[in-house]
C-alpha cells in the first residue's frame, strides 16, 4: 500500500509543533523531531533548533549509545 505525501500539510504540522517546542525548551536546550508515515514507501520529516551537523552528531551518539547488537 503507497503512503500518499501530503508536504504542505506535514509542514505546516511541524512548523506549529515547532513554535510550541521554541517557546517551551529552557534556555541552552534545543530539540529534535522526527515524524514519519508507516508504511512501505513512506516519508520522513525533520524538523530541529539545532544547527543540522550538531543534531546529526547528537542522533549518532544517541543511536549508538542505545543500539542493540
Amino acid at each position: 500500500m503507497a503512503y500518499e505525501v501530503r508536504d504542505k500539510e506535514v509542514q505546516a504540522t511541524l512548523a506549529g509543533i515547532g513554535r510550541v517546542l521554541k517557546e517551551s525548551m529552557p534556555e541552552g536546550w534545543g530539540f529534535t523531531l522526527l515524524i514519519t508515515s508507516y508504511g512501505a514507501g513512506g516519508a520522513v520529516f525533520y524538523l530541529s533548533s539545532c544547527e543540522r551537523q550538531d543534531m546529526i552528531a547528537t542522533m549518532r551518539e544517541f543511536i549508538q549509545k542505545h543500539e542493540f547488537n
